[in-house]
């Protein structure tokens, strides 16, 4: 990872501030670790130069900015499922095997097939498999 290699006097130039961190606890932890090692961090996006006080400041707000921003997101996307479950529509991946499938599937292992004649028949991994069918290889 580049902040590992990054050495007192460098400058370590990101995109955008959040690109640092997924939280503005975890934002402020990289910039300051790099400030005490002797690492410039500039933005290029914001024009922010940590290491000055008005730079650490700006970047703070920043960060606070896109962690909200972030949150709200996720709230909408959240919302989003929320509604479309609420409609009867599908949300996630499909499921690799109908109830229907699964029942034929145990019905051909009740039968003595193999698992790997039931996966090659419904066109499923043996993970697959085993998950729908509740048992371990």
């Amino acid at each position: 990872m580049l902040l590992d290699y990054a050495r007192e006097g460098d400058t370590v130039a990101v995109q955008s501030l959040d690109r640092l961190g997924r939280s503005l606890s975890e934002v402020v932890r990289v910039a300051d670790d790099l400030l005490k090692r002797g690492i410039v961090l500039r933005t290029l996006t914001e024009g922010i130069d940590y290491s000055t006080a008005t730079g650490r400041m700006v970047a703070g707000i920043f960060a606070s900015l896109a962690e909200y921003e972030r949150t709200l997101i996720n709230e909408r996307a959240a919302d989003a499922r929320a509604a479309a479950k609420a409609r009867g529509k599908q949300t996630g991946r499909p499921r690799a095997l109908t109830e229907e499938q699964v029942a034929f599937a145990r019905r051909m292992r009740d039968a003595g097939e193999s698992i790997a004649t039931i996966c090659e028949t419904l066109k499923v991994s043996r993970a697959t498999l085993y998950r729908h069918l509740g048992t371990a290889p």
